[in-house]
């Protein structure tokens, strides 16, 4: 379980092709963040577009990935959102935590 990672220039961007709803796609999200956090991006895009549910363990990994980079003037942002994970972002008010990427 393998998300695809990069960076673009300040940014780097994790994209999300699964389900964010086990213990071992959290994990997969954590490996993917680490990957793009230890090469030096502080603004980082969550792209859950191809995500349809997402459950405690997501959302638990989500936020560890925005305090880590709150701790040091980062930006987690995201996607625009849709579905049940939009749902679920505007229900917990992360869409009042991280902001949306136009680009």
């Amino acid at each position: 379980m393998d998300f695809e990672t990069g960076n673009t220039g300040e940014k780097g961007f994790i994209r999300i092709s699964e389900d964010l709803d086990s213990e071992q796609a959290g994990e997969a999200l954590r490996r993917a963040f680490n990957k793009v956090y230890d090469a030096g991006s502080r603004t980082i895009v969550l792209d859950l577009s191809d995500v349809e549910i997402i459950n405690s363990y997501g959302i638990g990994k989500v936020l560890m990935c925005y305090k880590r980079l709150k701790a040091e003037n980062g930006v987690l942002m995201v996607k625009p959102l849709k579905g049940f994970v939009k749902e679920t972002f505007e229900l917990l008010m992360l869409d009042k935590l991280l902001p949306v990427d136009q680009d």
